[in-house]
């Protein structure tokens, strides 16, 4: 993904809460 103040990699990852509903998060992180 392309973000301001340089080039970073995006993640993301869905997990399930307790209740079964899906969270999903998305991680930026510099390369």
């Amino acid at each position: 993904a392309q973000l301001p103040g340089g080039v970073h990699s995006k993640i993301t990852l869905t997990i399930l809460d307790d209740n079964g509903a899906e969270i999903i998060r998305d991680y930026y992180f510099k390369v």
